[in-house]
Protein backbone atom coordinates (compact mmCIF):
# COMPACT_ATOMS: atom_id res chain seq x y z
CA UNK A 1 0.00 0.00 0.00
CA UNK A 2 1.20 3.25 -0.82
CA UNK A 3 1.48 5.96 1.62
CA UNK A 4 -0.89 8.11 -0.93
CA UNK A 5 -3.70 5.21 -0.36
CA UNK A 6 -3.16 4.91 3.70
CA UNK A 7 -4.00 9.14 3.65
CA UNK A 8 -6.62 8.35 1.59
CA UNK A 9 -8.28 5.59 3.80
CA UNK A 10 -7.59 7.31 7.20
CA UNK A 11 -9.35 10.16 5.44
CA UNK A 12 -12.38 8.58 4.73
CA UNK A 13 -12.79 7.23 8.16
CA UNK A 14 -12.00 10.70 9.39
CA UNK A 15 -14.91 11.54 7.26
CA UNK A 16 -16.77 9.22 8.94
CA UNK A 17 -17.08 6.24 6.32
CA UNK A 18 -17.45 2.40 7.84
CA UNK A 19 -15.44 0.18 7.83
CA UNK A 20 -17.86 -1.72 5.12
CA UNK A 21 -17.70 1.56 2.88
CA UNK A 22 -13.71 1.79 2.72
CA UNK A 23 -13.55 -1.83 1.98
CA UNK A 24 -15.75 -1.89 -0.87
CA UNK A 25 -13.97 1.58 -2.09
CA UNK A 26 -10.88 0.37 -1.41
CA UNK A 27 -11.45 -2.98 -2.53
CA UNK A 28 -9.58 -4.50 0.34
CA UNK A 29 -11.03 -7.25 2.35
CA UNK A 30 -13.22 -6.68 5.27
CA UNK A 31 -11.14 -8.07 7.77
CA UNK A 32 -7.75 -5.57 6.22
CA UNK A 33 -10.04 -2.63 6.72
CA UNK A 34 -10.61 -3.61 10.60
CA UNK A 35 -6.64 -4.33 11.10
CA UNK A 36 -6.09 -0.86 9.13
CA UNK A 37 -8.96 1.17 11.13
CA UNK A 38 -7.22 -0.14 14.68
CA UNK A 39 -3.92 0.07 13.93
CA UNK A 40 -4.20 3.49 12.67
CA UNK A 41 -6.35 5.42 15.34
CA UNK A 42 -4.38 7.70 16.45
CA UNK A 43 -3.96 8.92 12.83
CA UNK A 44 -7.77 9.06 12.16
CA UNK A 45 -8.39 10.83 15.68
CA UNK A 46 -5.89 13.18 14.24
CA UNK A 47 -7.40 13.52 10.54
CA UNK A 48 -11.14 13.74 12.74
CA UNK A 49 -9.57 16.70 14.31
CA UNK A 50 -7.68 18.62 11.54
CA UNK A 51 -11.33 18.47 9.59
CA UNK A 52 -13.36 19.99 12.37
CA UNK A 53 -10.82 22.59 12.99
CA UNK A 54 -10.68 23.54 9.24
CA UNK A 55 -14.58 23.25 9.17
CA UNK A 56 -14.90 20.34 7.19
CA UNK A 57 -16.78 18.37 9.74
CA UNK A 58 -18.96 18.73 12.99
Amino acid sequence: MTEETKCEIIKAFAYGYTVEEVAELEEMPLEDAIVFEKANANEIEEKKAELREAGWTE
